[in-house]
């Protein structure tokens, strides 16, 4: 069978890595393409894959976006070659494309924010989404059947936690042994306010007796950090996972960084510019593994608290994330079998 994977976000690699390699290994054809966007691009080549590149973020402004998302809508349509079902995290894109094409498409989603939901309820033929997420709106809706959802119990880092080897020399690519971790808020996407301004100017100045491993999700962000000689910046992507399990803190604006730290026992901090979170961080926040606030004291205190309560720790059992990755693969090959 032809499948097309589409990847348009740099946290999706990791999710679709352990589906790609099964696929793969039971025998299917796959076609992968990739928006050229954050570090999406280069992270699918350190993974071994070379993707057609279709498209580019258009940043904030709605009518860049709108005229990208036409553009990259034609791109698809006119240069990915022929597949008999679609996948990807989101669906925006796989979805009305597979159904223009008269096939089928499978979305993968824990985002209550998803921009283009309504393109991807509309056209997507099948969903995966976490036990917690709180779909019936949408099925009621779009008159969703049962047969099109499928669901796991468990996040969707668990897919790629399953089977993560922590890398002993991982640090030798820092300038140092301990640190913390912070990466901004993603003020160009739409899904954060217009009016949303980055806090972590405050988060270096409360944070100059700590070490901090910088990862600014933009060229221009790169800039807040100079004069400090306690903040270092990566020139390509690390493994986010190593990130995760290294740093004494995990501090972000988004949320997969937070998630990833949480599953793995690292204090963990979402300072996402919005009062509303995705229901898997607030589910995070309810069991204590995760922790969100916009004030950088607050946050500080918090880290020092967290991370010195938190020394010697090891890497926790994965057994429970091997389980879910079982359960999604045998998601996957159902829906296979039904298409």
């Amino acid at each position: 069978m032809k499948i097309w994977i589409d990847v348009t976000n740099t946290p999706h690699v990791n999710v679709l890595m352990p589906i790609y390699r099964h696929l793969k290994a039971a025998g299917h054809e796959l076609i992968i393409t990739a928006r050229d966007f954050s570090e999406t691009i280069p992270l699918l080549r350190k993974n071994g894959i070379e993707p057609l590149v279709l498209g580019s973020h258009h940043g904030k402004s709605r009518v860049k976006k709108s005229l990208g998302l036409l553009g990259r809508y034609w791109q698809l349509l006119t240069r990915v070659p022929k597949f008999d079902v679609a996948f990807s995290l989101g669906g925006s894109y796989t979805a009305p494309i597979a159904w223009l094409r008269g096939k089928k498409s499978i979305t993968f989603s824990d985002n209550d924010f998803t921009t283009h939901k309504f393109v991807t309820y509309l056209f997507s033929s099948y969903f995966i989404f976490p036990a917690y997420l709180n779909y019936n709106a949408a099925k009621k809706r779009f008159h969703l059947r049962d047969e099109q959802i499928k669901t796991f119990d468990g996040f969707k880092e668990d897919i790629y936690i399953a089977d993560y080897k922590v890398d002993e020399h991982f640090l030798d690519q820092l300038p140092w042994r301990e640190f913390i971790t912070i990466r901004p808020e993603n003020l160009k996407a739409a899904y954060v306010p217009k009016d949303a301004v980055t806090i972590v100017p405050e988060l270096f100045e409360v944070f100059k007796d700590q070490n901090i491993l910088f990862l600014p999700r933009y060229e221009e962000e790169k800039k807040m950090a100079e004069g400090y000689a306690n903040i270092w910046n990566p020139n390509g992507p690390l493994n986010g996972l190593d990130v995760c399990y290294y740093t004494k803190a995990m501090l972000t604006g988004a949320g997969t960084f937070a998630r990833e730290a949480a599953l793995l026992g690292v204090p963990a901090v979402s300072f996402f510019p919005r009062n509303e979170f995705l229901t898997v961080d607030v589910v995070l926040q309810e069991q204590g593994k995760e922790f969100k606030s916009r004030d950088a004291k607050e946050i500080r205190k918090y880290v020092m608290s967290a991370s010195s309560q938190s020394k010697g720790r090891v890497l926790g059992d994965t057994s429970r994330s091997k389980k879910v990755l079982a359960d999604v693969l045998g998601i996957f090959d159902g829906i296979l079998e039904e298409v």
